[in-house]
């Protein structure tokens, strides 16, 4: 069985392994144990707390119960722009006009921005490569978090994803524009932001508009666009109701998504109702997310389920390992069959 849960200290080696299978570049899981470390101890200090806290971060697990094998993180951050500035850089459409000469000329201009500052953020989502078909479900446990514990976000969600390298590992943007100011590789840029602080970003970056018009084809060309493993959680998050903005990452130009929290798929389509336990279900009923909306014992599971207007039918053994009776409430979800995985 796959379980879903907050983390815990003895997480820590599956959380590593699972970052070092996720590779460079996803800052909001490093492979560093002390980042990591750091991490599960404030996620476990943020679901400690019954109030907000701008710093709060939760940090989820899959866990496969038979081999009590960590097989999967997703991470929120309850608010961006809280320890150290956000930045990303907006791209604004411009239109020249020569009357003279009867033409016209269009560009864009990147405008370095703070717009998403104070929305909660949603990230660190990886899966094993063994349990590939998870992610989807994965992603969806963090929505019912925010979902069943409003109170505790904010009332926006971003979503950073990795933008396009090429074959050998480059990023065409980052050669040509951050390196020019960091004069770091961009991994390097990456690594400082994920373990230690954004602070050299204030101190480096350009704070005038940029042309992208004066940047090479190749570079351009990436604006926007995730790396080819990000497109699938592209999907995803549009399947949520995420949309891109023309906002970018200043390092990479990876897209960043957006959407009010309470219009989010997963949020809108949540129920509670009181448990019943049913042995006779099958593959043949609906596949449903279902979660203990208990703030210190969150946890959520995919099951097949039957839910009428009153109450939500489970397997016994869900209820067992979710550690819910019969007649306690469980939140849940339906899985559409054509439901993009991960």
């Amino acid at each position: 069985m796959l379980i879903i849960r907050p983390t815990r200290d003895s997480d820590i080696d599956g959380v590593l392994d699972l970052a070092r299978k996720a590779g460079p570049g996803m800052t909001s899981l490093p492979p560093d144990r002390e980042t990591l470390w750091k991490s599960i101890q404030l996620s476990q200090e943020s679901f400690a707390h019954d109030v907000k806290r701008r710093d709060d971060f939760f940090l989820l697990v899959m866990e496969d119960t038979l081999t009590e094998r960590v097989v999967g993180t997703a991470g929120i951050y309850c608010m961006t722009g809280a320890k150290q500035a956000f930045y990303a850089y907006r791209v604004m459409s411009l239109t020249h006009h020569s009357h003279s000469l009867g033409k016209q000329v269009r560009g864009n201009m990147l405008h370095l921005t703070n717009d998403y500052t104070g929305c909660s953020e949603v990230g660190a989502l990886f899966v094993d490569p063994d349990y590939r078909g998870n992610g989807g479900w994965l992603g969806r446990a963090r929505y019912m978090l925010l979902g069943l514990f409003p109170e505790r976000f904010s009332d926006c969600v971003i979503a950073e994803l990795r933008g396009w390298k090429d074959e050998f590992g480059n990023n065409p943007f980052w050669e040509a524009l951050g390196a020019k100011f960091f004069a770091m590789s961009h991994d390097e840029a990456d690594h400082l932001c994920a373990v230690s602080s954004n602070q050299f970003i204030t101190e480096l970056m350009p704070k005038y508009p940029i042309y992208s018009t004066l940047l090479p084809e190749n570079a351009q060309a990436v604006i926007g666009r995730p790396r080819e493993e990000s497109r699938r959680a592209m999907e995803l998050l549009e399947n949520e109701g995420f949309r891109y903005e023309n906002v970018v990452d200043i390092f990479d130009a990876g897209p960043l998504m957006h959407a009010p929290t309470a219009s989010i798929r997963t949020i809108r389509s949540m129920q509670k109702l009181p448990a019943l336990e049913d042995d006779s279900l099958s593959l043949a009923h609906p596949t449903h997310i279902v979660a203990r909306p208990d703030w210190q014992n969150f946890c959520v599971m995919r099951t097949q389920a039957v839910n009428s207007d009153k109450a939500i039918a489970v397997p016994p053994e869900v209820l067992a390992t979710l550690g819910v009776n019969c007649g306690d409430r469980l939140a849940h979800t339906l899985i559409a069959p054509q439901e993009p995985n991960q």
